[in-house]
């Protein structure tokens, strides 16, 4: 079954607060959705968290973009 809803998220250096979206999206009770996230150059440890998530069992598929700050 493929989501029809994408949760789409831009970030740059925002590991400090992104951790409160991910907990939110774990929260819900209906988790038929992909949670895009396009990070703009980030140079804090937003790889780095985003990456331990892509290890849990979420519930929902979590894909992560990183492009050169611009």
């Amino acid at each position: 079954i493929m989501a029809i809803l994408t949760v789409f998220t831009p970030t740059y250096n925002r590991a400090y607060t992104l951790h409160k979206c991910y907990e939110s999206l774990r929260r819900q009770t209906n988790k038929d959705f992909v949670w895009l996230i396009i990070d703009d150059g980030s140079t804090d440890n937003t790889k780095e968290l985003v990456d331990s998530w892509l290890k849990n069992d979420n519930g929902f598929e979590i894909r992560y973009a990183y492009k050169e700050n611009g």
